[in-house]
Formats: C-alpha cells, sequence, structure tokens
C-alpha cells in the first residue's frame, strides 16, 4: 500500500481556522441565550433538599416556605402509627418539631399531592429537617442511628444561598445579612451581575477573535475566565 500523502499546510491551516470559526460561532449563540435568561432572571426562593415541582403552585410554594422557616416538619396524619413513631423520635431527642396533619385539613389531599410533586414519596410521614427532604419513619430512624439527624440540625444552612434583593417585599433576615457580611452568601443582584459579566466577557473574547485575528491561546484564555466569571454567580443559585 502506497503511503499517503501529507495535505498541504495551507490546507491544514484552513481546516483549523475553519473548525475555529465553528467554535466560535457556538459559543456567540450560547452566549447570547445565557445573556438573555440572565437578564430576564427572577428571584426564586432558596433550594431545598427536594427535587423541584416541575410547575410552582401555591401549596408547593407553601411547603416550601414552611421547611424553610421551622427545623422540623412532620406532614401526618394523626391515626398513622409511623408517624407516630417519628413523632416520638423528635420527642426523645428534645428536640421541637412542626406536625400537620393532613387528615385533618380540608386541603389535604391537594397538599399530599403537591408533596409528591416536590419528594416523589406518597406517603407520610413526610418529614424535612432544616429545609431538606428525610423521607418516611424508616430514613429518619436510620438517620438518627447514623448521626445524619443531628448533625442537619446543628449545621449552619446558609451556605450557598442568595440573599433576596433589598427593596419592597424583600425577606431578608439578620442572619442571612450576617451570612453576606462573611462571604457566605450573596445577593441576587450581585448574583445576576456576575453572570451577566461572564457572559459579557466570554462575547467580547468572541468579537475580539473575529475581527482581529485573536490568537487561539488567548481565545482559550478568554472564554475560561468568562465561564470562570458566570459561575461565581450561577453556584450560588
Amino acid at each position: 500500500a502506497k503511503p499517503q500523502r501529507a495535505l498541504p499546510r495551507e490546507d491544514l491551516l484552513l481546516a483549523e481556522a475553519c473548525t475555529m470559526r465553528a467554535l466560535l460561532l457556538a459559543v456567540l449563540a450560547a452566549g447570547s441565550h445565557a445573556l438573555r435568561v440572565a437578564m430576564h432572571a427572577r428571584p426564586v426562593p432558596p433550594r431545598c433538599g427536594t427535587p423541584v415541582c416541575s410547575v410552582a403552585s401555591p401549596l408547593s410554594e407553601s411547603i416550601q416556605q414552611t421547611t424553610q422557616a421551622e427545623d422540623v416538619v412532620i406532614f401526618s396524619k394523626s391515626w398513622c402509627p409511623y408517624c407516630a413513631k417519628t413523632k416520638a423520635l423528635f420527642d426523645d431527642m428534645a428536640q421541637p418539631y412542626t406536625a400537620i396533619e393532613l387528615d385533618q385539613r380540608a386541603d389535604g389531599d391537594e397538599l399530599q399531592a403537591a408533596l409528591l410533586d416536590l419528594t416523589q414519596q406518597r406517603t407520610v410521614p413526610n418529614v424535612f429537617v432544616k429545609g431538606q427532604h428525610i423521607g418516611g419513619n424508616d430514613d429518619s430512624q436510620q438517620a438518627a442511628r447514623s448521626g445524619k439527624l443531628k448533625a442537619l440540625l446543628e449545621a449552619d444552612t446558609l451556605t450557598g444561598v442568595v440573599v433576596p434583593t433589598a427593596g419592597a417585599g424583600s425577606s431578608v433576615t439578620a442572619a442571612q445579612l450576617q451570612a453576606k457580611e462573611s462571604g457566605k452568601m450573596i445577593t441576587e443582584t450581585e448574583a445576576t451581575v456576575r453572570k451577566v459579566a461572564g457572559v459579557g466577557i466570554g462575547l467580547a473574547t468572541a468579537f475580539s477573535y473575529a475581527t482581529t485575528g485573536l490568537a487561539y491561546t488567548a481565545l482559550a484564555s478568554g472564554i475560561f475566565g468568562a465561564v470562570c466569571v458566570y459561575r461565581t454567580g450561577a453556584e450560588y443559585q
């Protein structure tokens, strides 16, 4: 077999340029989309440890607000023996809890359906600790035996959460403001500014490459820096 003939240097450079221009177009398209998303972002409630419901409902928002506001929340039914065991567990720990009896509420069925959407759990008890979904009675008992329950109750739950922007209707607490001062939180506005800045750096780098013949190494460094800046805002949300 005859050895393959190497492509001329001009063809190699042309192929490399076409590849980089295709990458550049992809970066521009992704950056434009990210910029539109960041500019139109709306404040969202702090995340908890449960799966997010596909369509937020008033009951889902009420559940999230309640589980964020209380250290321990038990969605229960008054006649359920497993719910009684879970309550006894926290009683033995001398840990106060909020019990919401679904069978004693007019909207109990709807509330249980919302819990299913949020946690993928159909049964009771449905237990939350410090805003994190634990599970049912067996899960709670196991968490107590392993020490996970104690660790959650003693943990600082503020890290990585965005403080709402100060203003009308703001729900900023003194603890959140203290966490912001210590660097554990940033405001929603600051998070959005960081993301927009990251997109802007990426677009500026791509534009410079397209118009001034920026070196490939400089292009790669610029895109990497843009991603890093963007993530400093996105990682909090």
